[in-house]
Order: structure tokens, then C-alpha cells, then sequence
């Protein structure tokens, strides 16, 4: 059996407005956010060395904050039960893993003629985890 420790931290209980989670494997660590209408993976550790590029392990955009919380919660879930050789935590890959949701069965990688209309919550989710990592630290 594979150990799963979870930090979660819910926008109504922090001064972060937003709600994040923390998954530690062995000696790695994946945080996920939950942000507006956004839900974003990275590297944890990475994202707090001043060098850290803010590229996302998983991004995904959703219609309505009831579909991300939801998906939020479920995708805190599939960390726990990941390998912690997966491309999350100790085998990241080089790709571009940008999707949108639109429901609980049907959500695609972004397309090249989307990508103009969400850059922009990308971008603002992007500064908005660099302008408050220091909220992010758990110890």
C-alpha cells in the first residue's frame, strides 16, 4: 500500500481566495488549486524555488464553480491513488496537459482555436499563484 498524506486548505478558512490541496508521496509533493473557474496541478516543490516557471503539470477550465469544486475534490482523490512514479510526481513529461471540462463525461484537451479565448484565465491564474506563494507554504 502506497501512503497519501493530504493538506487541504478551503477558500472559506484561508486568506489564500482559493482553495488548495497538498499531496505528499514519499519525498514529492503535487499541489493542486482550485481557483474562479480554473483547477490547476503543479510541482510542489518546484513551485517554491525563485527559479520555478509556473508550468502546470494539468490545467482545466470549467463553466461553473460547482463543476470545478467538484472536480477539484475528485481530482485531490486520483492523486492519492496515483503512483508516485507517475508524470505527477516523481516522472513529470513534457507536455502540454491544457483541457477543458464541460462535464463529468465529456471534457478534450484544449484545441489550437480555443487557446485564444482561455489564455487570458491562464494567465491570471498563473499571476495569481506567483503573486501569492507565500500563502502556499505549509512548513
Amino acid at each position: 500500500m502506497e501512503k497519501s498524506v493530504v493538506y487541504v486548505s478551503m477558500k472559506d478558512r484561508n486568506d489564500a481566495d482559493c482553495s488548495f490541496a497538498i499531496i505528499e508521496k514519499e519525498d514529492k509533493r503535487a499541489f493542486i488549486i482550485f481557483k474562479d473557474l480554473e483547477c490547476a496541478i503543479y510541482d510542489y516543490d518546484a513551485l517554491l524555488r525563485d527559479d520555478f516557471d509556473y508550468k502546470y503539470l494539468l490545467l482545466k477550465h470549467y463553466e461553473n464553480t460547482t463543476k470545478a469544486y467538484k472536480d477539484f475534490m475528485k481530482l485531490i482523490g486520483k492523486m492519492c491513488k496515483k503512483s508516485v512514479n507517475c508524470k505527477y510526481f516523481k516522472n513529470p513529461i513534457e507536455e502540454d496537459n491544457w483541457m477543458i471540462f464541460n462535464d463529468d463525461t465529456n471534457e478534450h484537451m484544449i484545441l489550437e482555436e480555443e487557446k485564444k479565448v482561455y489564455v487570458d484565465r491562464k494567465n491570471s491564474l498563473t499571476e495569481f499563484i506567483r503573486n501569492n506563494k507565500d500563502k502556499f507554504i505549509l512548513y
